[in-house]
C-alpha cells in the first residue's frame, strides 16, 4: 500500500469584489474597538488611531510577502501579520507618547508597555480574525 501523495494548499486570494470586501472587513476589523468608545472621544480616536496603524504596518509587511511570493495560504497566516505589526505598534506607543508629552516621563513609558500589550494584543487577534474572514478566501482554481 502506498502513502497518499499530499495535496497542495490553495493560497488565499483576496475576495472578490476587493474594493467592496476589503475596505468592509477593514472598517469593521478596526471601527470595533472604537465602537466600545462610544461615550468617549479621546479614547475612540485613540483606538482608530492605533487599528488604524496596526493594519497599515499588517498590509505593509503582507505586500511584501506577496510580492516575495510567499503568498499566505491560510487565515492563521494573517493573523500572524496583524499580531506581529500590533506588537510593534503597542510597543512604541507608550514610547511616542512619552516624546510628545512632557508630563508623561520615559519611566512612565517603559511602565506602561506591559500594561498596552496585555490589552492591545487580544483586540489585534479579534480584529485579524474578522479581517481574514471577511477579505480573504480561499482560490476557487
Amino acid at each position: 500500500m502506498r502513502a497518499p501523495i499530499p495535496q497542495r494548499i490553495a493560497p488565499l486570494s483576496w475576495r472578490k469584489p476587493a474594493f467592496i470586501w476589503t475596505p468592509l472587513a477593514l472598517a469593521l476589523a478596526a471601527g470595533w474597538p472604537a465602537a466600545l468608545f462610544a461615550q468617549q472621544p479621546g479614547l475612540q480616536r485613540l483606538a482608530l488611531l492605533g487599528a488604524i496603524a496596526v493594519f497599515a504596518v499588517a498590509l505593509a509587511s503582507l505586500g511584501a510577502a506577496f510580492a516575495l511570493g510567499r503568498v499566505p495560504k491560510a487565515r492563521r497566516d494573517i493573523v500572524r501579520h496583524v499580531l506581529m505589526a500590533a506588537t510593534a505598534v503597542a510597543l512604541l506607543a507608550p514610547l511616542a507618547r512619552a516624546a510628545a508629552s512632557p508630563a508623561f516621563t520615559l519611566d512612565m513609558a517603559f511602565a506602561a508597555i506591559p500594561l498596552t500589550l496585555i490589552l492591545a494584543l487580544p483586540v489585534a487577534f479579534i480584529s485579524a480574525l474578522i479581517f481574514a474572514y471577511i477579505a480573504l478566501d480561499r482560490d476557487a482554481d
